[in-house]
């Protein structure tokens, strides 16, 4: 046995790692490509919510601060409650919509790395992934096979 055979022999056996490897990474850079722009929107809403409802305390306070100039320190003094911004609301709400948003996001980002994980356990195993279009497409062939078969048989009874 030669050096070239030896060479060629663990060439062909190394190969179809090699090209299990590089699709291994091609699909993991899409997995993470798309789990950052999962995150990145989430984040963008996140903040965006969060800065509209700074706006809206903002303008709250400072309405209520201009109450408090227009009508005394003697007014304030005597109904302190009255002068207090309207916040309450604003903050439950971005409160509610932050949680929402993260839970959302949380749950695509679970979705998109799940799916990146299967596929690529899929193409270390060499199988398929286990989506629903394969599984229709396997359940379409056979029953499109069966007719054929049942179709064959009753040609070839006459």
């Amino acid at each position: 046995m030669g050096v070239e055979t030896i060479v060629n022999d663990v060439k062909g056996a190394v190969e179809p790692y090699m090209v299990k490897g590089q699709d291994v990474v091609t699909l993991s850079f899409e997995t993470i490509k798309q789990a950052n722009t999962v995150v990145v929107e989430g984040v963008q809403e996140l903040f965006k919510t969060n800065v509209d409802a700074g706006k809206d305390l903002f303008a709250a306070a400072q309405s209520s601060f201009e109450k408090v100039r227009t009508d005394g320190l003697k007014a304030v003094a005597a109904k302190p409650i009255e002068y207090l911004p309207e916040g309450r609301d604003v903050v439950f709400a971005a409160y509610k919509d932050s949680f929402s948003i993260v839970t959302k996001t949380g749950e695509e980002l679970l979705s998109v790395v799940k799916k990146g994980y299967e596929d690529v356990a899929a193409k270390l195993t060499g199988s398929t992934t286990v989506s629903g279009e394969v599984k229709k497409a396997k359940s379409t062939v056979r029953k499109t096979a069966k007719k054929a078969t049942s179709v064959a048989k009753k040609a070839a009874a006459q």
